[in-house]
């Protein structure tokens, strides 16, 4: 699990996120922090587990999905299962999944999602 320090990173990028995407003009943001309103888990059909996305908002009918990483939990297990489930259900509804870093870390995340054949947008901010 994230540190202290990395969970308040973590924060603060959801929060910056969700506020980008409302003054970028997109509808029903939803973000897992205090303030928005918490994005639906999103679960596997096959064992009805899952994970709530970090943000999700929609722009021109199109559902976007997003995930906030932070240096030390890029290669955590519960981030490649939170990764795998949300680009699945990103493919299979044709909406799209965002992995969101420090910029610092964008290149290991890109190369963390290559190793696991898992396809994301790399924002790095």
């Amino acid at each position: 699990m994230a540190g202290r320090e990395s969970q308040s990173e973590h924060d603060r990028i959801v929060k910056y996120v969700a506020e980008f995407l409302k003054k970028e003009g997109f509808d029903n943001v939803r973000a897992d922090i205090d303030g928005f309103e918490t994005p639906r888990k999103i679960i596997w059909s096959s064992t009805e587990e899952g994970y709530i996305p970090d943000v999700t908002a929609e722009k021109k009918g199109r559902k976007y999905l997003f995930e906030v990483k932070t240096e030390d939990s890029i290669y955590d297990k519960h981030t490649e299962d939170q990764w795998r489930l949300f680009a699945t259900y990103a493919k299979e509804h044709s909406a799209i999944f965002c992995v969101v870093v420090p910029e610092k870390a964008r290149n290991i995340a890109i190369k963390r999602l290559t190793e696991l054949k898992i396809i994301a947008e790399i924002w790095g901010v």
